[in-house]
C-alpha cells in the first residue's frame, strides 16, 4: 500500500449510502473501500491499515455492533486493533450513543449524514485532512425550490453537494429497491418475524430520510416503533400509508428528471 495514501473503509448494507459516502470523501489522498456487512469489513481489515472506519450499526449477516467487537479484540489478527470506528445509524433513540461506544466505537453519526457534520468528524479523527474543502463546497452550493414533506428536494441536494448526475443515480437506486424492500416487509408481517419487520422499517426509513422523502421516512420510523413494542396489527394499518408515500415520493422524484 502507498504510504502516502489514507485508507478509509465504510461499511453499509445500503449502496445509495456507500455511493454518498465515497462523494463527500472524495480526495486525492484518499483511498476509500466498501463493504456491504461486518463480514466484509473484518476481511477488507486484515488486508489494508485503515485510519478510519465509518461503520453502519445495522446490517445483515454481522452487523456493525459485533463487527467492532471483533476489530477491537486482542487475538483478532487485526494489526491496529485501535482504528477509529465511528457508528453510523439512523436510530436517533436513547442510549443508541452509549450503546455503540460499549461496542468500542469512537464516535457516532446520526444518518442522513451532513457534509459538514462529516467534515468536522473527519477534523477530529483525522488530524490535518479536515475535509474542509467538501465542507466549503456545501457551504457555498446554490440554494434551490423544495418540495416539502413529500420530497424535499432541496434537502437532498444539498447532501450530494449539489451533484445533479450522483442524484439521478442514488433516486434510480431508491425507486428500484424501495418495493423490493417493502415487499420483503410484507412478507415478514406475514410471517410475524418481529425483528425482521423492525430491520425492514428501519432500512426503509433510513433510505427515505438520505433521499429528502420525509413523509415516507416518518411512516417508515412510526412502523419501526410499533413493531419493536410487539404491535404487528398496528404496523399493518401503517402499510397502505407506506405504500401512497412511496408512490407519491416516486412521482415526485420523477418530475426532477
Amino acid at each position: 500500500m502507498d504510504s502516502d495514501t489514507i485508507y478509509i473503509l465504510i461499511v453499509d448494507d445500503v449502496p445509495q449510502n456507500l455511493l454518498v459516502l465515497e462523494k463527500y470523501l472524495h480526495s486525492p489522498d484518499i483511498t476509500i473501500i466498501k463493504a456491504a456487512s461486518g463480514n466484509q469489513a473484518l476481511g477488507h481489515v486484515l488486508e489494508y491499515d485503515f485510519a478510519l472506519i465509518l461503520m453502519d450499526v445495522q446490517m445483515p449477516e454481522m452487523d456493525g455492533l459485533e463487527a467492532t467487537r471483533q476489530i477491537r479484540k486482542k487475538k483478532s489478527g487485526i494489526r491496529n486493533g485501535k482504528i477509529p470506528v465511528i457508528a453510523m445509524t439512523a436510530h436517533a433513540l436513547a442510549g443508541d450513543r452509549e450503546k455503540c461506544l460499549r461496542a468500542g466505537m469512537n464516535d457516532y453519526l446520526s444518518k442522513p449524514i451532513s457534509p459538514a457534520t462529516l467534515a468536522e468528524t473527519l477534523k477530529k479523527w483525522l488530524p490535518g485532512k479536515t475535509g474542509e474543502s467538501r465542507e466549503k463546497q456545501a457551504e457555498s452550493a446554490p440554494q434551490e425550490g423544495i418540495l416539502p414533506t413529500i420530497f424535499n428536494r432541496n434537502d437532498m441536494l444539498e447532501r450530494l453537494l449539489f451533484d445533479h448526475d450522483l442524484a439521478q443515480t442514488v433516486m434510480g437506486g431508491f425507486l428500484d429497491d424501495i418495493p423490493k424492500q417493502v415487499d420483503i416487509m410484507v412478507a415478514c408481517l406475514v410471517k410475524g418475524d418481529l425483528a425482521a419487520v423492525q430491520r425492514q422499517a428501519h432500512s426503509i426509513k433510513g433510505a427515505s430520510a438520505n433521499v429528502g422523502g420525509e413523509a415516507l421516512r416518518d411512516i417508515a420510523f412510526k412502523a419501526e416503533k410499533a413493531a419493536g413494542t410487539g404491535d404487528l396489527q398496528t404496523v399493518w394499518e401503517y402499510m397502505p400509508d407506506l405504500k401512497n408515500n412511496f408512490s407519491l415520493l416516486k412521482e415526485a422524484m420523477e418530475k426532477m428528471n
